[in-house]
């Protein structure tokens, strides 16, 4: 990233402050992404002792995922047999539904 050179001594520690909050931000949400993935085994081996718990999550966690990702979760050990209609019925739900949130209307005034 090139910087203009003509930003004054303030102005370049106001951006060192910024990037350091952004380099801590990156490094919690990984933090927390790790801890996420450090916790999926135990988390799939719980809900895989409710069988019908074990299913809903496998076909949400199917649904929500990229397609390439999807095809390796089809071979997790602990995926229940016969869930790929499930997945591809709420894959096709999740498609049709719109993305952009509807903004509350404003109050009226007066």
């Amino acid at each position: 990233m090139n910087l203009p050179t003509n930003l004054s001594s303030a102005q370049l520690r106001a951006l060192g402050i910024i990037a350091g909050i952004g380099k801590a931000q990156a490094e919690e949400t990984s933090k927390i992404t790790e801890a996420f993935a450090d916790t999926l085994p135990a988390f799939l081996e719980a809900a895989t002792e409710d069988e019908a718990f074990g299913r809903k999550v496998f076909v949400l966690f199917e649904a929500v995922a990229k397609i390439g990702a999807a095809k390796k979760m089809q071979r997790h050990p602990l995926r229940p047999a016969g869930i790929d209609q499930e997945v591809e019925t709420l894959r096709e739900a999740k498609k049709s539904k719109p993305k952009v949130m509807a903004r509350p209307d404003p109050e009226p005034k007066g």
